[in-house]
């Protein structure tokens, strides 16, 4: 499971933090990834860190067992592209085969079962701009070319981000130079092995999925989460208000005088006060919601908003936001970790 990348259009979100321990509908972004590969009955995985703060995700993962499975991990340092990152791996998989997942994508459809069975194989969706993307061309039911991000349309199917291989892709690997990019690119070590006679088997995403690169795609990436799995779950207390819908509330959260529409997220600890929550909010572990509307929008954890009317947005870790009294404008913002914002 690759990790790496700075997430530079997610700033300043990731100026603190990995990309892919970003919570949306309740967990880190490559949690939801990693759950659904240990669903194919796969134990072992290697996490591949990058730069950005390395340590958070072994904090957050360690051994793997709390999740039942066992990771190691693996630091690549400065990004080169995913199929460097794979490479560094050799030593660490050797003669088995293994599944190459990108932490920062999300799927709703479980991984297709017959992706562990084939030999090489990649899973692919049809996209409406092919050209931000590498795409397979297929031809009599096999993947005969692959092109990273084509200029001229040439297919609408794209690489979603999981794919399985033999330990021959290491060899076509050592082969690659350098992209215009300066990235050694995973569609041209695929192109090598069709090349050199291997087959390269495909599946296709029946449903949603996302790479989740900007603020937008992850506010849509937490809807589409919560539309598919939220379920109605109040461990927490309510007072005075009404909670409707698929809400999960954690342990030892608080919802005081305020209207809460599910589907929608509530973390542990936290208190949701004279404010309504709208449907597809995800609110971290320690926040504090007062007096305040928020819809369609994430809270991280320790987040404390007051007076506000928040839609669209995302408030980082720790984050304090709040309006002097007799405003009444709305907000739509992306907040990095430890900020505070008063609004007059």
């Amino acid at each position: 499971m690759l990790h790496g990348g700075q997430g530079t259009r997610l700033r300043p979100i990731t100026h603190t933090g990995s990309k892919q321990l970003i919570k949306i509908a309740g967990k880190p972004v490559s949690r939801w990834m990693l759950e659904k590969i240990r669903d194919l009955g796969i134990e072992e995985f290697i996490i591949v860190l990058g730069e950005n703060d390395p340590r958070s995700v072994i904090d957050y993962y360690g051994d793997g067992s709390a999740l039942g499975v066992r990771i190691k991990y693996l630091y690549q340092g400065k990004a080169r592209g995913i199929a460097d990152a794979i490479y560094r791996c050799r030593g660490m998989v050797g003669e088995n085969e293994f599944i190459v997942a990108l932490g920062d994508n999300v799927l709703i459809d479980p991984i297709p079962a017959r992706m562990v069975e084939a030999g090489n194989s990649v899973l692919l969706a049809r996209v409406r701009d092919p050209s931000r993307f590498g795409v397979a061309v297929i031809s009599e039911d096999r993947i005969v070319k692959m092109v990273e991000k084509p200029k001229e349309f040439i297919s609408d199917l794209a690489l979603v981000g999981i794919y399985k291989f033999s330990s021959e892709i290491f060899q076509e690997i050592s082969k690659l130079r350098p992209s215009a990019r300066g990235e050694l690119e995973i569609t041209e070590a695929i192109q090598g092995l069709i090349q050199d006679g291997f087959d390269v088997n495909y599946e296709v995403v029946g449903n949603w999925w996302k790479d989740t690169g900007t603020p937008e795609d992850l506010l849509e990436a937490n809807m589409y989460l919560l539309d598919a799995y939220a379920q109605r779950y109040i461990s927490g207390s309510i007072v005075d208000s009404e909670v409707l819908g698929r809400v999960y509330l954690g342990q030892g959260s608080r919802i005081i005088n305020s209207k809460v529409i599910g589907p929608c997220f509530i973390g542990e600890n936290t208190t949701v006060a004279d404010s309504t929550v709208e449907p597809f909010c995800s609110i971290g572990d320690g926040a504090s919601i007062e007096r305040s509307n928020l819809s369609y929008s994430l809270v991280m954890d320790g987040a404390r908003i007051s007076r506000v009317s928040l839609t669209r947005s995302i408030i980082g870790k720790n984050v304090k936001l709040e309006r002097a009294e007799g405003s009444e404008k709305g907000v739509n913002a992306v907040l990095g970790e430890n900020s505070t914002v008063i609004l007059r």
